[in-house]
């Protein structure tokens, strides 16, 4: 099943929405970490976590980073 993640800033704008098909979980999970990395937010550890969080959860479950980045994954 392909996968879409989407990125919404704290100010409540959309700031990455994939517009190719993600195939598994794990490749949502890395689109996400790089969205982190770019914006200057989260490396590492706490990257890596997140990352995992966001693996595991429901579809259209909205997980909301410290930062106050939102990431919910779809399917395609």
């Amino acid at each position: 099943m392909p996968y879409r993640l989407i990125v919404t800033r704290p100010n409540g704008t959309q700031a990455h929405s994939s517009t190719e098909p993600l195939g598994t979980r794990h490749a949502v999970a890395l689109s996400a970490l790089k969205v982190l990395a770019a914006q200057n937010i989260a490396f590492g550890r706490a990257g890596l976590a997140f990352g995992r969080e966001l693996r595991d959860a429901p579809l259209s479950e909205t997980l909301t980073h410290d930062s106050g980045y939102a990431f919910r994954t779809e399917a395609f």
